[in-house]
């Protein structure tokens, strides 16, 4: 395995936002100064574009925060320039994560042009969104947030939405999807929230969602996407990401969803500073590996204690390694095992996941099956 992807956080765990359910505002603690300070510099950024593409072929750069935009449009454009100057012919991508309260024009223009994917944070209507997606006054952001989307959309700009499955928006799955494809959403991303409460870290935080939850939500979401399956011409009218990823698991292909592999460790973080990382959602001093300026991302990626890091999901209990579905999820995202106390260390979706893949075994066998013959055909 290489290194393909690295998540850069250009200004650190900085926000202009406050989700309640965020946990990567704390990841300022790591630094001194206020956190609007966190701004990676120039000399940063070529050094970590250099790398990229001297260690993969094809590199994708995934910008990420804290609210990435926050630094400027321009940090962008210098970014594409160098990226264009080091690629030496070869292709690459980018993509961002963005809440999308600072984008306008300029800035979709910009990403309409340079060929970004932008994953926009939208978790559902005003009622869903608002619930738990707020500004530093507390206030809502979903018209702001509605209104770029729609706009970025309208410019032609690859648009992915990345909504958190949460224990209020659990329960309106179906007033979601449509929403989303109503409003021209056709791809997306849903991520579980499970975290500690910060007051009494003992126990889960109110707003994660319970595991039997999240898998009736899954099964509901299956239903609905496989309604809008155009199963003559093998033709999707929506993507998202867990099928996406579980059926090119049943076909037999590789996928790039960390949770259904067999070991994490992908990609790498580098932080506004160019401190190198193992994972986005662990960043700690349990899994630095070093800073751009003394490693290079090449060396970083095979360096012992990241090795080390990516082995971690394997090492799996008897329930796991005894499960029907072992090969599908490996034990899940290794977060997930930690975020709940009272998980002690298995999976907290585990029995979403085996409660899903159970309902949804022959139909994702269906679809593998349909695509070995139409590819077969296509020969």
């Amino acid at each position: 395995m290489t290194l393909q992807s690295v998540v850069i956080k250009p200004v650190g765990s900085f926000c202009n936002l406050r989700c309640d359910y965020c946990f990567y505002l704390e990841k300022s603690l790591l630094y001194d100064s206020h956190p609007s300070k966190h701004l990676m510099t120039e000399k940063i950024l070529e050094e970590l574009i250099k790398n990229m593409f001297a260690c993969t072929s094809y590199p994708t750069f995934i910008w990420h925060g804290g609210e990435p935009t926050l630094i400027g449009l321009n940090f962008f454009i210098k970014a594409v320039v160098y990226q264009k100057y080091y690629s030496n012919g070869k292709s690459f991508a980018n993509a961002i994560q963005t809440n999308g309260m600072l984008l306008d024009d300029n800035w979709a223009n910009f990403l309409r042009d340079e060929n970004f994917l932008v994953g926009i944070s939208i978790d559902g209507p005003k009622h869903v969104h608002d619930i738990y997606r707020k500004d530093n006054h507390g206030k809502g952001t979903f018209e702001t947030v509605f209104e770029k989307a729609k706009m970025l959309l309208s410019k032609g700009v690859q648009v992915n939405i990345l909504a958190t499955v949460n224990n209020y928006s659990v329960k309106y799955i179906t007033e979601i999807y449509n929403f989303f494809v109503k409003n021209g959403f056709n791809f997306m991303q849903f991520n579980p929230v499970v975290e500690r409460d910060k007051t009494n870290p003992d126990f889960v935080a109110s707003y994660s969602v319970k595991a039997k939850d999240y898998g009736r939500f899954l099964c509901e979401l299956f239903d609905l996407w496989i309604a809008d399956f155009d199963f003559k011409n093998l033709k999707q009218k929506t993507s998202i990401r867990f099928f996406d990823s579980l059926i090119r698991k049943f076909v037999g292909m590789t996928t790039d969803h960390c949770i259904f592999q067999k070991k994490c460790g992908n990609y790498l973080v580098c932080e506004h500073n160019g401190d190198i990382f193992s994972c986005d959602y662990l960043v700690s001093k349990d899994t630095y590996i070093g800073n751009l300026n003394e490693i290079s991302l090449n060396d970083a990626f095979y360096s012992s204690s990241h090795i080390a890091f990516a082995n971690q999901k394997a090492e799996l209990g008897n329930e796991c390694k005894n499960c029907k579905w072992i090969e599908l999820c490996y034990g899940g995202c290794i977060k997930d095992r930690t975020s709940d106390p009272q998980d002690k260390g298995h999976n907290h979706f585990c029995i979403s996941n085996q409660y899903f893949f159970k309902k949804a075994e022959s139909r994702l066998k269906k679809l593998a099956m349909l695509y070995h013959i139409y590819y077969k055909h296509l020969e």
